[in-house]
């Protein structure tokens, strides 16, 4: 994938993204990967294979060989529920954002309303290698990503757009199962659905983070990546690969380090724990 710019301090990434958030005039996401060969898709779908019949006849596309996610989502909200004081107006979609933070395999992908965050995560344990992969930030564009979705929500006889990220504070359970029956089939292929939450998650990660999120399906574009098939989606920053251990130094200096990423506490621990014990005993589909 193309990249826009080559960014060689923090200053320089700090100028860029205040020029372009004054020139765009739109809210913007920011994603940070230390290899730029990585895909724009969820931990839960990196595994799968194609789910075909050999007959000589026209299918659909399908795959299979990833988590069933509906059974691991319920698992987690159960096991929360039980351990910690979660507030009753949690949905499933929710416990999915909590859940991704801390080790479930989902469709969700997470980004960040705040660029530092990405840029520590393309950073992360990034080693140098001549000639290797570098790292890169991605700049999405939400609002005009759901106007290429084509998604409607609707309210008896009415119609609306979703032209915005969508609140599923708004949206519930039935829904959630609805829209994730079946993941080669759903409304978010083959371009995402960006969505968030306005409530206080009770997760430092995604506090800390200022997590918001991009849903997937497992039916997808491998040529171009959906991010790569509209300009109009965002942009791609790479990070000089030889500037980064200063940039890492300078971000540490500004408190954006391991520990305030990610939180040490034992909250923390326990939730990557129950996260951990049921990927380990979700059926594959």
């Amino acid at each position: 994938m193309e990249y826009t710019k080559e960014i060689n301090s923090l200053k320089d990434y700090i100028d860029f993204i205040i020029g372009y958030r004054l020139d765009s005039n739109t809210e913007c996401w920011y994603r940070g990967h230390r290899d730029d060969s990585w895909s724009l898709r969820p931990n839960i779908f990196r595994n799968q294979i194609l789910d075909m019949p050999a007959d000589n006849k026209v299918h659909s596309i399908r795959y299979k060989n990833f988590i069933n996610f509906q059974d691991e989502i319920i698992e987690f909200r159960n096991q929360l529920k039980h351990k910690k004081k979660y507030n009753s107006d949690f949905n499933l979609f929710h416990y999915t954002f909590i859940g991704q933070h801390y080790g479930l395999k989902t469709p969700a992908l997470d980004w960040s309303t705040d660029p530092l965050v990405a840029l520590y995560f393309a950073l992360d344990k990034y080693e140098y290698i001549e000639d290797g992969p570098f790292p890169v930030v991605y700049i999405l564009n939400p609002s005009i990503l759901n106007k290429y979705a084509g998604l409607v929500i609707s309210n008896e006889d009415e119609y609306s757009d979703i032209i915005e990220p969508l609140i599923v504070d708004e949206l519930d359970d039935e829904d959630f199962m609805k829209l994730f029956k079946d993941l080669n089939n759903t409304p978010f292929s083959p371009t995402p659905l960006a969505v968030k939450s306005n409530l206080d998650l009770n997760c430092h990660r995604i506090s800390r983070q200022s997590g918001v999120f991009t849903l997937h399906e497992a039916r997808h574009l491998k040529s171009p990546e959906w991010f790569a098939r509209s300009t109009d989606f965002g942009m791609v920053l790479k990070i000089n690969p030889q500037k980064a251990v200063e940039i890492r130094k300078h971000l540490n200096l500004l408190n954006i380090n391991e520990e305030t990423i990610y939180g040490i506490g034992v909250d923390s621990k326990e939730l990557s724990q129950i996260a951990e014990k049921i990927v380990n005993k979700t059926d594959i589909i």
